[in-house]
């Protein structure tokens, strides 16, 4: 199998499977990330004929993030170019793996509908698209890969599908079959709900503040509920990092766009945006008071 795009979910999905016995093949445009897992003893491709040439099954695992709220699809219609091109010339079969997060619509209006517009071989029978959405924190992503909750797979009827749940199997049962539009919207409902969560105990820790409460007691007295966990829990910390920012703007964007009011989101952007000056104010007063000492 080849990896295409070889950051944190690349790298991760194809140590994992090499870890199960698979062999693999990563390919990033980036030289230093090649360089990095070729020191590591991977195998990999400067030129991503090379590995699609090598392999039957591909993990497209590069980057969408968001700009002025909506998504940039750049690096995956990159991709599906340098993809149509192979195609058309392959002698076998290939299945094609996105895990890149995209917005409900975009594997079958974009991806899909690329390929059969520029791809002479038929889809189902020279070549299959897959949608399966990783679930990966950043600083565990390979502990991740190893340990899902779930995994999800979106389709479209095709044979092929059903050989790739055998991949998952050693990891877990937990495994969902489903269309492309389901699967992208699990990605994102996941994300925006922890978003969410963080976003309401930071309310809930503004009004501790306000009544003279200790949160941290608050939150405990909260979490130790099985239902609720301790994740997000915690006062003054805004949701932040890779994922979870760029997903709730572009969820909230992309259902303005399909005209239904996304009004729980947009709270959570506020309450989030309150938290992030409440800390950049706390930094600039204790900042001040260091330069001051």
């Amino acid at each position: 199998m080849s990896i295409i795009g070889s950051g944190v979910v690349g790298s991760a999905t194809g140590q994992g499977f090499h870890k199960l016995g698979h062999e693999v093949i990563f390919y990033d445009i980036s030289k230093e990330k090649i360089r990095n897992l070729k020191s590591n003893g991977y195998n990999v491709a400067i030129d991503l004929g090379d590995a699609l040439s090598q392999t039957d099954i591909s993990f497209v695992c590069v980057n969408t993030p968001t700009h002025n709220s909506q998504q940039d699809l750049s690096q995956i219609l990159s991709v599906l170019y340098q993809l149509a091109n192979y195609l058309n010339t392959a002698e076998k079969h290939h299945l094609l793996v996105f895990r890149s997060t995209m917005l409900p619509g975009t594997m079958r209006s974009v991806v899909v509908n690329y390929l059969e517009k520029n791809c002479t071989k038929k889809r189902g029978v020279d070549y299959d698209v897959v949608y399966n959405p990783e679930f990966l924190r950043q600083n565990s992503a390979l502990d991740d890969f190893f340990k899902p909750d779930r995994v999800i797979i979106g389709e479209d009827h095709n044979e092929f599908s059903k050989l790739f749940v055998e991949l998952y199997q050693p990891l877990t049962k937990n495994i969902i079959t489903t269309s492309f539009e389901a699967a992208e919207l699990i990605k994102y409902a996941s994300n925006c709900f922890l978003s969410l969560k963080i976003s309401f105990f930071n309310e809930i820790g503004l009004i501790c503040k306000h009544l003279g409460i200790d949160d941290k007691v608050v939150s405990t007295g909260v979490s130790l509920d099985k239902r609720i966990g301790k994740y997000g829990t915690e006062f003054g910390r805004p949701f932040d990092g890779m994922c979870l920012p760029k997903d709730t703007q572009a969820l909230a964007s992309f259902i303005k766009q399909n005209r239904i009011e996304p009004d729980l989101l947009e709270i959570v952007l506020n309450i989030n945006k309150k938290i992030e000056d409440l800390t950049s104010t706390r930094q600039l007063v204790s900042g001040a008071r260091e330069s001051h000492s």
